[in-house]
């Protein structure tokens, strides 16, 4: 859902705005996150209605996110019930988005490749940023400081036991 996310934080929209949001995605977005309504946190994570809300509402899409009350929150649901999904199985893993806002303007995007593919590659930085969004539910931040340093020179390493000892809660 990133193509929400750049959009959600690049045009700051009030989403009780929001009239219509039209998506098209391909296979296995269309079967792996088929739940239209999810109602516990764990159904979140396969309900594209609900990573498409949460990406435009809150510009982010993180594992901690993935709550009972985030699924079940008003404004997240008003807006997931607004959103039409059609599959296009050209589009592969992208999305091509039709936003309409109730004053008429429209915003389109299409993304090919989502963030992370191999043609569009997620940046150190990002994966950096990645790594300490999941890493601090298990770990301390200090640790998981530690852990990307290690991780920065993992082609260097001769033993991966320190690594594993950072990833691995104690």
């Amino acid at each position: 859902m990133n193509l929400l996310e750049e959009i959600g934080t690049r045009l700051k929209l009030d989403i009780e705005e929001v009239e219509k949001i039209d998506l098209e995605i391909g296979p296995v977005a269309s079967t792996a996150a088929a739940i239209k309504e999810p109602k516990l946190g764990v159904e979140g994570k396969f309900s594209v209605w609900f990573l498409a809300a949460l990406a435009l509402a809150e510009g982010s899409v993180t594992l901690e996110k993935f709550t009972d009350e985030k699924v079940n929150d008003p404004r997240l649901v008003r807006l997931r019930k607004k959103i039409e999904t059609r599959l296009d199985p050209r589009i592969g893993f992208g999305a091509r988005l039709r936003l309409l806002m109730k004053d008429g303007t429209e915003h389109k995007a299409f993304l090919a490749k989502p963030k992370g593919d191999p043609e569009n590659p997620l940046s150190f930085e990002e994966l950096t940023a990645k790594c300490r969004h999941a890493a601090k539910l298990a770990i301390s931040e200090e640790t998981a400081d530690r852990l990307v340093d290690a991780l920065k020179h993992l082609e260097t390493a001769s033993d991966m036991t320190e690594i594993v000892r950072l990833a691995t809660k104690v």
